[in-house]
Protein backbone atom coordinates (compact mmCIF):
# COMPACT_ATOMS: atom_id res chain seq x y z
CA UNK A 1 0.00 0.00 0.00
CA UNK A 2 1.09 3.01 -1.02
CA UNK A 3 -0.06 6.41 0.60
CA UNK A 4 0.33 9.84 -0.82
CA UNK A 5 0.05 12.69 1.81
CA UNK A 6 0.16 16.56 1.12
CA UNK A 7 -1.43 19.56 3.06
CA UNK A 8 -3.35 22.36 2.09
CA UNK A 9 -2.40 25.49 4.37
CA UNK A 10 -0.43 25.42 7.60
CA UNK A 11 -0.96 25.56 10.82
CA UNK A 12 0.14 28.77 11.82
CA UNK A 13 -1.51 32.26 12.86
CA UNK A 14 0.00 34.03 9.93
CA UNK A 15 -1.18 31.60 7.55
CA UNK A 16 -4.11 32.60 5.31
CA UNK A 17 -6.02 29.55 5.60
CA UNK A 18 -8.46 28.83 8.44
CA UNK A 19 -8.34 25.38 8.16
CA UNK A 20 -5.63 24.02 7.03
CA UNK A 21 -5.78 20.09 6.22
CA UNK A 22 -3.29 17.14 6.54
CA UNK A 23 -4.52 14.64 3.85
CA UNK A 24 -3.34 10.66 2.75
CA UNK A 25 -4.40 9.26 -0.46
CA UNK A 26 -4.08 5.37 0.13
CA UNK A 27 -3.40 3.47 -3.43
CA UNK A 28 -2.38 -0.18 -4.39
CA UNK A 29 1.15 -0.59 -5.67
CA UNK A 30 -0.90 -2.64 -8.39
CA UNK A 31 -3.06 0.09 -9.24
CA UNK A 32 -0.36 3.03 -9.50
CA UNK A 33 1.05 2.10 -13.24
CA UNK A 34 -2.78 2.55 -14.89
CA UNK A 35 -3.20 5.58 -12.42
CA UNK A 36 -0.45 7.32 -13.34
CA UNK A 37 -1.20 6.27 -16.97
CA UNK A 38 -4.75 7.51 -16.34
CA UNK A 39 -3.41 11.07 -15.20
CA UNK A 40 -0.94 11.64 -18.13
CA UNK A 41 -4.08 11.17 -20.64
CA UNK A 42 -5.91 13.10 -18.70
CA UNK A 43 -3.59 16.11 -18.27
CA UNK A 44 -2.66 15.70 -21.75
CA UNK A 45 -5.76 15.56 -23.10
CA UNK A 46 -6.82 19.11 -21.65
CA UNK A 47 -3.44 20.98 -20.97
CA UNK A 48 -0.96 19.29 -23.44
CA UNK A 49 2.74 19.02 -22.49
CA UNK A 50 2.46 21.35 -18.79
CA UNK A 51 4.24 21.01 -15.90
CA UNK A 52 2.31 19.99 -12.74
CA UNK A 53 -0.57 22.18 -11.92
CA UNK A 54 -1.15 23.04 -8.40
CA UNK A 55 -4.50 22.98 -6.47
CA UNK A 56 -4.60 26.75 -5.24
CA UNK A 57 -4.31 27.37 -9.68
CA UNK A 58 -7.35 24.92 -9.63
CA UNK A 59 -9.64 25.10 -6.31
CA UNK A 60 -10.45 28.32 -6.14
CA UNK A 61 -14.06 30.53 -7.61
CA UNK A 62 -12.57 31.55 -10.81
CA UNK A 63 -12.36 28.00 -11.82
CA UNK A 64 -16.26 28.65 -12.05
CA UNK A 65 -17.31 31.75 -12.04
CA UNK A 66 -14.28 32.72 -15.11
CA UNK A 67 -15.25 29.45 -17.07
CA UNK A 68 -11.91 27.95 -16.51
CA UNK A 69 -13.22 24.96 -17.96
CA UNK A 70 -9.98 23.41 -18.41
CA UNK A 71 -8.77 23.77 -14.38
CA UNK A 72 -12.66 22.26 -13.65
CA UNK A 73 -12.55 19.23 -16.15
CA UNK A 74 -8.97 18.50 -14.73
CA UNK A 75 -9.80 18.38 -11.02
CA UNK A 76 -13.72 16.62 -11.78
CA UNK A 77 -11.03 14.01 -14.08
CA UNK A 78 -8.97 13.34 -11.37
CA UNK A 79 -11.52 13.03 -8.80
CA UNK A 80 -13.26 10.64 -10.85
CA UNK A 81 -9.73 8.39 -11.72
CA UNK A 82 -9.60 8.15 -8.10
CA UNK A 83 -13.31 7.07 -7.32
CA UNK A 84 -12.87 3.96 -10.26
CA UNK A 85 -10.17 2.25 -8.08
CA UNK A 86 -10.23 0.65 -4.58
CA UNK A 87 -8.56 3.75 -2.82
CA UNK A 88 -8.91 5.49 0.31
CA UNK A 89 -8.59 8.92 1.38
CA UNK A 90 -7.65 10.34 5.15
CA UNK A 91 -8.15 13.67 6.34
CA UNK A 92 -7.18 15.93 9.15
CA UNK A 93 -8.69 19.32 9.15
CA UNK A 94 -7.25 22.11 11.80
CA UNK A 95 -8.28 25.29 12.69
CA UNK A 96 -5.70 28.64 12.62
CA UNK A 97 -3.71 28.18 15.79
CA UNK A 98 -3.89 31.56 17.62
CA UNK A 99 -0.47 31.04 18.99
CA UNK A 100 2.74 29.72 17.09
CA UNK A 101 2.77 25.82 17.56
CA UNK A 102 5.99 24.58 19.62
CA UNK A 103 6.92 21.06 18.53
CA UNK A 104 9.51 20.00 21.01
CA UNK A 105 12.64 18.56 18.99
CA UNK A 106 12.15 15.17 17.47
CA UNK A 107 8.35 15.08 18.38
CA UNK A 108 5.53 14.22 16.09
CA UNK A 109 3.11 17.01 15.08
CA UNK A 110 -0.07 15.87 16.37
CA UNK A 111 -1.91 15.98 12.81
CA UNK A 112 0.51 13.62 11.17
CA UNK A 113 0.15 11.03 14.28
CA UNK A 114 -3.67 11.15 13.65
CA UNK A 115 -3.27 10.91 9.74
CA UNK A 116 -0.82 7.90 10.43
CA UNK A 117 -3.44 6.44 13.06
CA UNK A 118 -6.27 6.28 10.60
CA UNK A 119 -3.71 4.28 8.02
CA UNK A 120 -2.31 1.75 11.10
CA UNK A 121 -6.00 0.79 11.16
CA UNK A 122 -7.17 1.05 7.69
CA UNK A 123 -4.48 -1.85 6.70
CA UNK A 124 -5.89 -3.86 9.90
CA UNK A 125 -8.67 -4.15 9.32
CA UNK A 126 -8.16 -5.05 5.98
CA UNK A 127 -5.54 -7.50 6.57
CA UNK A 128 -3.11 -5.23 4.20
CA UNK A 129 1.05 -5.10 4.78
CA UNK A 130 3.26 -2.23 5.01
CA UNK A 131 1.56 1.08 3.95
CA UNK A 132 4.66 3.31 2.60
CA UNK A 133 4.56 6.73 3.45
CA UNK A 134 5.29 8.86 0.60
CA UNK A 135 5.06 13.10 1.24
CA UNK A 136 5.34 16.02 -0.79
CA UNK A 137 9.00 17.44 -0.48
CA UNK A 138 9.48 20.69 0.59
CA UNK A 139 12.98 21.57 2.05
CA UNK A 140 15.96 18.89 2.70
CA UNK A 141 15.61 20.37 6.01
CA UNK A 142 11.61 20.79 6.95
CA UNK A 143 11.81 16.69 4.99
CA UNK A 144 14.76 15.56 7.65
CA UNK A 145 12.68 16.72 10.55
CA UNK A 146 9.56 15.22 9.61
CA UNK A 147 11.44 11.79 8.82
CA UNK A 148 13.71 12.03 11.84
CA UNK A 149 9.82 12.39 13.83
CA UNK A 150 8.22 9.97 12.40
CA UNK A 151 10.74 6.99 12.50
CA UNK A 152 11.32 8.48 16.54
CA UNK A 153 7.68 8.21 16.97
CA UNK A 154 6.93 4.80 15.66
CA UNK A 155 10.30 3.43 17.00
CA UNK A 156 10.91 5.22 20.59
CA UNK A 157 6.96 5.66 21.98
CA UNK A 158 4.51 3.22 23.18
CA UNK A 159 2.04 4.00 21.16
CA UNK A 160 4.28 4.30 18.18
CA UNK A 161 5.73 0.97 18.60
CA UNK A 162 2.37 -0.94 18.79
CA UNK A 163 2.12 0.15 14.94
CA UNK A 164 2.86 -2.84 12.87
CA UNK A 165 1.29 -1.30 9.14
CA UNK A 166 3.39 2.02 9.19
CA UNK A 167 6.83 0.78 6.83
CA UNK A 168 9.44 2.95 9.01
CA UNK A 169 11.57 4.99 6.18
CA UNK A 170 9.39 7.58 4.81
CA UNK A 171 9.94 8.97 1.38
CA UNK A 172 9.43 12.59 -0.11
CA UNK A 173 9.08 13.40 -3.74
CA UNK A 174 8.48 15.87 -6.28
CA UNK A 175 4.96 16.11 -6.90
CA UNK A 176 5.78 17.89 -10.28
CA UNK A 177 7.68 14.11 -11.29
CA UNK A 178 5.37 11.81 -9.43
CA UNK A 179 1.59 12.05 -10.33
CA UNK A 180 0.33 10.30 -7.69
CA UNK A 181 1.18 13.13 -5.35
CA UNK A 182 -1.11 15.32 -7.12
CA UNK A 183 -4.35 13.59 -6.15
CA UNK A 184 -2.95 14.64 -2.11
CA UNK A 185 -3.12 18.60 -3.33
CA UNK A 186 -6.01 18.70 -5.10
CA UNK A 187 -8.20 16.76 -2.49
CA UNK A 188 -6.45 18.39 0.09
CA UNK A 189 -7.59 21.86 -1.67
CA UNK A 190 -10.82 20.02 -1.89
CA UNK A 191 -11.33 19.55 1.52
CA UNK A 192 -10.15 22.64 2.91
CA UNK A 193 -12.30 24.93 0.81
CA UNK A 194 -15.15 22.83 1.76
CA UNK A 195 -14.57 23.13 5.56
CA UNK A 196 -13.56 26.83 5.15
CA UNK A 197 -16.94 27.38 3.44
CA UNK A 198 -18.28 26.09 6.39
CA UNK A 199 -20.09 23.36 4.14
CA UNK A 200 -20.21 20.59 6.74
CA UNK A 201 -22.93 22.57 8.80
CA UNK A 202 -24.41 25.01 5.96
CA UNK A 203 -26.14 24.76 2.62
CA UNK A 204 -24.17 25.88 -0.43
CA UNK A 205 -25.05 29.68 -1.34
CA UNK A 206 -23.51 29.81 -4.96
CA UNK A 207 -22.35 27.86 -7.93
CA UNK A 208 -18.42 27.48 -6.49
CA UNK A 209 -20.06 25.82 -3.52
CA UNK A 210 -22.56 23.67 -5.38
CA UNK A 211 -19.26 22.08 -6.94
CA UNK A 212 -17.22 22.18 -3.78
CA UNK A 213 -19.81 19.98 -2.11
CA UNK A 214 -20.41 17.49 -4.80
CA UNK A 215 -16.37 16.83 -5.36
CA UNK A 216 -16.40 16.29 -1.09
CA UNK A 217 -18.93 14.04 -0.82
CA UNK A 218 -17.28 11.97 -4.18
CA UNK A 219 -14.36 11.85 -2.07
CA UNK A 220 -16.13 11.39 1.16
CA UNK A 221 -17.14 7.78 0.51
CA UNK A 222 -13.23 7.10 0.07
CA UNK A 223 -12.84 7.37 3.66
CA UNK A 224 -13.08 4.74 6.33
CA UNK A 225 -14.57 5.07 9.91
CA UNK A 226 -12.82 2.03 12.29
CA UNK A 227 -13.69 1.37 15.84
CA UNK A 228 -10.63 0.74 17.48
CA UNK A 229 -9.31 -2.69 18.69
CA UNK A 230 -10.27 -3.24 22.23
CA UNK A 231 -12.23 0.20 22.70
CA UNK A 232 -15.42 2.10 22.28
CA UNK A 233 -13.45 4.85 20.36
CA UNK A 234 -14.29 5.07 16.44
CA UNK A 235 -11.55 6.27 14.19
CA UNK A 236 -13.27 8.83 12.00
CA UNK A 237 -11.34 9.42 8.70
CA UNK A 238 -12.33 12.72 8.15
CA UNK A 239 -11.18 14.37 11.86
CA UNK A 240 -11.81 17.87 12.65
CA UNK A 241 -8.69 18.14 14.85
CA UNK A 242 -9.64 22.00 16.02
CA UNK A 243 -6.72 23.67 17.50
CA UNK A 244 -6.05 21.15 19.79
CA UNK A 245 -2.47 20.40 18.65
CA UNK A 246 -0.58 19.18 22.10
CA UNK A 247 -1.18 15.35 22.78
CA UNK A 248 0.85 13.19 25.81
CA UNK A 249 3.54 10.99 24.64
CA UNK A 250 3.62 8.59 27.50
CA UNK A 251 0.67 6.87 27.24
CA UNK A 252 -0.48 3.72 26.49
CA UNK A 253 -2.19 3.08 23.47
CA UNK A 254 -5.38 2.67 24.95
CA UNK A 255 -5.21 5.34 26.90
CA UNK A 256 -4.32 7.41 23.83
CA UNK A 257 -6.53 5.91 21.46
CA UNK A 258 -9.33 7.18 23.89
CA UNK A 259 -7.83 11.27 23.74
CA UNK A 260 -8.35 13.68 21.00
Amino acid sequence: MLTFIDESGYPRPTDSTNNPVLLGVCIHENDIKPITNQIYKLKTSIYGKQDEIKSTKLIREATITKNRTNNKAYVEGMVDIITSYDTAIFAVIMDKPDTVIIVPEHHLPKQYYLLLKKVEFYCGHHHYGKAMMIFDEVHEEADRTLAEAITGFLFKTNFGRSFHHILEMPLFVSSAVTPAMQFADIFAGIIRHYYERELDHKLPENEFEHWLEKLFKKLYLLTENNLIPDSHFIEYGFQKMGKNFTYPTTKSFADFSNSK
